[in-house]
């Protein structure tokens, strides 16, 4: 197989080196007072990120989710209290064949000690919110739904644009009961 960066030869979509130099832009952004960790500027990922819509796009994300997750394993201060949390994904549906934060979830579960929960944070509305504007966004919800029994979550995604679909998806957790610790997602826009 072929790097799809350099067009080295390698066994995995993107080689060693060009993965390397990625670089790791961590920033934190607050959504209805949880913070929400992210681990790529999107100017940096935005060629990786836009093949999510492809098969192909289950492996960029595998390995963009393991470099996140690995940096986040080494820098989490309580790493203790991630043995009680669960992650659960935005819309985690399939589509496309996978599942994108499927992948980011099986990634940190892989790599801490929290829990992956799938397909327990849904959405009844499927919209897309790829190049839309904020108010585009907030007229159209999501209508998420969350029917676990999990109580101490993070909530996970891939992109952060205006903090729409966290400040939906935080309130529908926290009205269930549950209580969100955080949340988690590979780029932020505004990086």
């Amino acid at each position: 197989m072929k790097c799809l960066t350099c067009g080295r030869f390698c066994l995995s979509v993107l080689c060693q080196a060009c993965l390397d130099s990625i670089p790791l832009r961590p920033s934190v952004r607050e959504v209805m007072g949880v913070k929400v960790y992210c681990f790529y500027g999107y100017d940096d990922v935005s060629y990786l990120l836009n093949a999510k819509y492809y098969t192909i796009g289950s492996r960029i994300l595998a390995c963009l989710s393991d470099k996140a997750a690995h940096y986040f394993a080494h820098t989490f201060s309580d790493t203790q209290a991630l043995h009680s949390l669960t992650l659960v994904g935005i819309d985690d549906f399939v589509r496309s064949y996978y599942s994108h934060t499927g992948v980011i979830m099986r990634s940190f579960a892989k790599r801490t000690a929290m829990k992956a929960l799938y397909g327990q944070l849904k959405a009844g509305n499927q919209v897309s919110y790829a190049g839309k504007s904020l108010a585009y966004r907030q007229a159209n919800k999501r209508d998420l739904s969350y029917t676990a029994k999990a109580k101490e979550l993070v909530i996970v995604d891939d992109i952060i644009t205006t903090g729409t679909s966290f400040s939906e998806a935080v309130s529908v957790c926290v009205d269930s009961g549950a209580r969100v610790h955080f949340c988690l997602c590979l780029c932020n826009a505004r990086e």
